[in-house]
């Protein structure tokens, strides 16, 4: 029989008359739990390939084209702008492959001077686009991603597994108290 310090392991699976439903079930939802938070890395690696694909996905369909500033660029990036901390955002304006020019607002070195030369990304219809993240940004976003995703299996089956031992133990505190109950209406009511 295998034990530690005083338990008896794998007592829940044995022949044992005070065994309970729920005992059994308690083993088979933490079994189910051991399980499912193996694989959390194998699904955080897999979601780390997903976020890096999707990533250098970005960039499937766009072209860079030489712009040149219509106006000076502010010295001083803004504050949360959503671009890199040496970038403002200033009105640039390209020639389509048709001739045509376009104007539109694109991220610049700040301090940049009018008429000086950037480069823009545009999708196929000659939009304005983000640039697409280097390879070295999109395996930081996929690793991002795939720890997201492991660390989400483990809290979301640490909750189930916390939510169903509260629920089998209230089952089971239920069960005590109506086993008290009869046991002392009984009690008092024995005959000789």
């Amino acid at each position: 029989m295998l034990k530690t310090v005083g338990r008896v392991l794998l007592w829940r699976w044995r022949r044992n008359p005070l065994k309970r439903r729920s005992d059994v079930a308690e083993a088979w939802i933490t079994v189910a739990a051991a399980v499912l938070l193996l694989m959390a890395p194998a699904v955080g690696v897999v979601m780390a390939g997903v976020g890096e694909r999707s990533a250098l996905d970005q960039a499937q369909g766009l072209h860079r084209s030489a712009a040149h500033l219509v106006e000076d660029a502010s010295a001083r990036p803004a504050r949360f702008s959503g671009i890199a901390e040496d970038h403002v955002r200033a009105t640039v304006r390209w020639t389509m492959p048709d001739g045509s020019p376009r104007t539109g607002e694109a991220p610049v070195t700040a301090g940049s001077k009018a008429g000086s030369s950037t480069t823009v990304w545009l999708d196929a219809a000659g939009r304005l686009q983000p640039a697409p993240p280097t390879p070295a940004q999109a395996r930081s976003q996929g690793a991002a991603l795939g720890a997201a995703a492991g660390a989400g299996v483990c809290v979301l089956v640490a909750g189930i597994w916390w939510a169903a031992r509260v629920r089998l133990d209230v089952r089971r505190g239920t069960q005590w108290d109506r086993a008290w109950a009869e046991f002392n209406a009984n009690r008092g009511h024995r005959h000789a």
